[in-house]
């Protein structure tokens, strides 16, 4: 080879690589292309776990990325090939920024990332709670007519709730819901809690414990009852009891089925001497075992007078009595006209205190009775508060004769 076509040859191979660079440029582009919605991954959840905090946003995290590189090379690139992630650790709770770190997997030489939208992603933490929260029981529908509903009573008078912070904040109350349609006795069943927001709606992801709270319904039958008055001891001789009455008279109870069997409902025992010189009396009642009263406030009181007893004598002469149907032919004899017929009445002292002799309305019925002497029955009126009449004589002989 001669010396002088050593730089010829050089030239000519530069020349060659030049042209095969060109036609390959144009043979394989560099292009670029985006890649949308790539998910971002979690790293270092556990630091989040040991703080007690839990992501509530972004539920997904997401990026756009933009890569470039040549044609024949991004034929075979795919979304699969980006790696997008966050590292969670060393934050704590709130808002916080925390920028995205995106790489290539397999990555064939000459592919790069050009972009990255966006690269950073707003997260919220929230503290993971425990909050006591007491239970709540609702009704729905309606017991049968003449059945009412005592106390519920739940075993479990609160439960623990616990979950992030923002979401725990928002349960209003732990409802427990019995259904009362049909039913007719006591029941003890097993009823799950529901976690609800101040309009009702159920809180999701907050859990409780426990679940199930065991509830006891009672549930009682009514009637409608008369009171009856007892009483130990008597008064003293000469004073009665008038006018008594009860207030209520009758009295609304509650208890099992049974109860329908019930003729009345009696006070307890009253010494009767308790009650002198008052005029009502608040009493209690003797109830049944497992008797209650539908109304347990309600109160039972006796309204009474009591009267002092007397004795009075009455002399009232024939003359002064009511006269029937006497023959206007015939008249009474004078003698028998000034007969004294004597009453004597025992009563209320103070009615007795104010009779008058017209007050007895002492008569005699002389109808169709002819001149002559007949035998006739001395009647009197009856008188409010007296309890004994004594007329003597009961039976008058008068002498009938002409004017």
């Amino acid at each position: 080879m001669k010396k002088n076509d050593i730089p010829a040859k050089i030239s000519v191979l530069i020349i060659a690589i030049f042209l095969w660079s060109f036609v390959m440029s144009d043979v394989n582009p560099e292009i670029t292309r985006e890649y949308r919605n790539i998910n971002v991954n979690l790293s270092n959840i556990s630091a989040l776990d040991r703080q007690g905090l839990v992501v509530m946003e972004p539920q997904d995290a997401t990026i756009n990325v933009r890569v470039t590189g040549k044609k024949s090379d991004m034929d075979k690139f795919s979304a699969s090939n980006i790696l997008a992630q966050v590292d969670l650790s060393g934050y704590n709770e709130g808002q916080v920024k925390i920028p995205v770190t995106v790489s290539l997997m397999d990555q064939v030489n000459g592919i790069r990332i050009t972009n990255v939208e966006p690269r950073e992603i707003l997260f919220r933490f929230d503290k993971l709670i425990t909050k006591e929260m007491p239970v709540t029981i609702k009704t729905t529908g309606d017991l049968p007519e003449n059945y009412v509903l005592g106390d519920i009573i739940s075993r479990t008078k609160s439960v623990l709730i616990s979950g992030p912070r923002t979401w725990v904040n928002e349960v209003s109350q732990v409802v427990a819901e019995i259904n009362l349609n049909d039913r007719t006795s006591t029941a003890s069943e097993r009823v799950a809690t529901v976690i609800l927001d101040d309009k009702g709606n159920e809180v999701r992801g907050v859990g409780k414990e426990p679940n199930i709270v065991d509830i006891t319904v009672p549930v009682y039958r009514t009637v409608i009852l008369p009171i009856e008055l007892q009483t130990i001891n008597e008064l003293p001789e000469n004073y009665t009891i008038t006018d008594i009455s009860i207030t209520p008279s009758r009295i609304a109870v509650k208890g099992k089925n049974d109860i329908v069997n019930l003729q009345k409902i009696d006070t307890k025992p009253i010494d009767i001497n308790s009650l002198l010189g008052k005029s009502a009396m608040e009493v209690e009642l003797q109830l049944p075992i497992g008797v209650q009263l539908l109304n347990p406030d309600e109160k039972i009181t006796i309204i009474y007078n009591i009267e002092e007893a007397a004795t009075r004598e009455f002399a009232i002469p024939v003359r002064d009595l009511n006269i029937q149907n006497l023959d206007n032919k015939l008249e009474i004899h004078e003698d028998d006209l000034n007969t004294l017929i004597k009453v004597t009445l025992t009563g209320y002292k103070s009615i007795i205190d104010n009779l008058e002799n017209k007050d007895l309305g002492l008569s005699i019925d002389l109808n169709r009775l002819t001149e002559g002497r007949h035998e006739v029955s001395v009647e009197i009126n009856k008188i409010e508060g007296i309890t004994q009449v004594d007329i003597n004589p009961q039976n008058l002989v008068l002498n009938l004769i002409n004017h």
